[in-house]
């Protein structure tokens, strides 16, 4: 307990050590100023324009959340295929690996062109930006499984439904929830990439603008509002393996954390 309270007390010196030298810096000089600007005008742009930026920061946190909600869906189902017709993985692999190696920036104009300039585009980008990662967990957490495993099963008869209900998915939890946590971070920027693009409300419009009109509060408070997001998406998954997974974690996790 001592520990994590000087830990804690340490981290909070230093973030208030850092808006100081921030402040500092912006007051002194014009090139921070206008790089940067400082805490005390972000505060105040922050309090002038709550409103827009709550609504920016809510629809890209619903398109990131969609976005991996999506990817999850489907790379679940094209792993599953895979386990069953094994040869599908042979298929499925070279356009995911296209998907993947293809900018984004020449993909959000065909998303929006495809799906219009709505959320819907900024949907389908963050989950094409997330997919990969989580159906490559899968696919590696299952097969990654100990041949004894299935010799067990299959000396016992088990059917490949039960095997894959029961024995497979929770035995690669921890590397299918490695893969979501990537992606968590990663749908976030599918969705600020996609609204750069053209969007109505959103983060990445913000950071557009902000670089256009040269406002560095608007830039400084939208990157906040994306790492908040980020670190939310991936505290949810945390929290979801904490609560589900807990015959795997056991004690060695906290312990590992924590330094005990």
């Amino acid at each position: 307990m001592k520990t994590r309270q000087a830990r804690g007390l340490l981290v909070l010196v230093a973030i208030v050590s850092a808006l100081l030298c921030w402040e500092l810096a912006g007051r002194r000089s014009r090139v921070v100023r206008l790089m940067l600007s400082h805490p005390s005008l972000v505060a105040r742009y922050a309090k002038t324009q709550h409103r827009s930026l709550v609504r920016a920061v809510a629809t890209t946190a619903f398109e990131s959340t969609a976005g991996l909600a999506l990817a999850c869906s489907v790379a679940g189902l094209l792993a599953l295929s895979c386990l069953y017709v094994p040869s599908l993985y042979r298929v499925f692999l070279p356009p995911v690996l296209a998907s993947q190696v293809i900018p984004l920036v020449t993909l959000a104009p065909f998303f929006i062109l495809l799906f219009g300039i709505g959320v819907t585009s900024k949907i389908a980008m963050a989950a094409l930006l997330c997919f990969f990662p989580i159906f490559l967990a899968i696919w590696t957490g299952m097969r990654s499984i100990p041949r004894q495993i299935h010799e067990f099963l299959t000396v016992y008869g088990a059917t490949r439904g039960f095997r894959i209900r029961h024995v497979y998915v929770p035995m690669a939890l921890p590397s299918i929830l490695a893969g979501i946590r990537v992606a968590a971070l990663l749908s976030v920027i599918g969705a600020v990439v996609a609204e750069f693009n053209g969007a109505e409300w959103g983060l990445g419009k913000n950071l557009y603008l902000a670089a256009k009109r040269l406002e560095p509060e608007l830039m400084v408070l939208s990157l906040v509002g994306t790492s908040i997001i980020a670190a939310g998406l991936y505290a949810f998954v945390d929290l979801v393996e904490r609560r589900s997974c807990r015959w795997y974690l056991g004690n060695n996790r906290s312990a590992f954390e924590f330094g005990e």
